[in-house]
């Protein structure tokens, strides 16, 4: 599964409120987690900077269906913004630069 970094930004504080209402439900009834984890998709982390109005989620995905799939109607209901960047591990950046460096006669 890829990495991915989502960067989300609520567009104003009245859709903010509304989706932390929502999100309150849905982490205090265990809706989330199951949210957060299904086939081809799961949930690392998730922070939130609430004074901006930000939430940084790093997630794994299959496809963009699956990403699709769990931030789609979150974006429906409250206009959320979102970025979302491929990202790789520490491991990965280790592994892939000692194959570059090899290739460039460097390592």
């Amino acid at each position: 599964m890829q990495l991915y970094l989502v960067d989300a930004q609520f567009p104003n504080i009245e859709n903010q409120i509304a989706a932390y209402k929502q999100f309150i439900k849905v982490w205090e009834n265990g809706e989330m987690a199951k949210q957060d984890k299904f086939d081809g998709f799961e949930m690392l982390f998730r922070v939130h900077a609430p004074a901006e109005g930000r939430v940084v989620l790093l997630c794994k995905a299959n496809s963009d269906k699956e990403l699709f799939a769990h931030f789609a109607p979150w974006r429906a209901q409250f206009g959320i913004d979102m970025e979302m960047t491929p990202v790789i591990s520490c491991q990965n950046v280790v592994d892939y630069h000692k194959d570059l460096f090899s290739k460039m006669g460097e390592l």
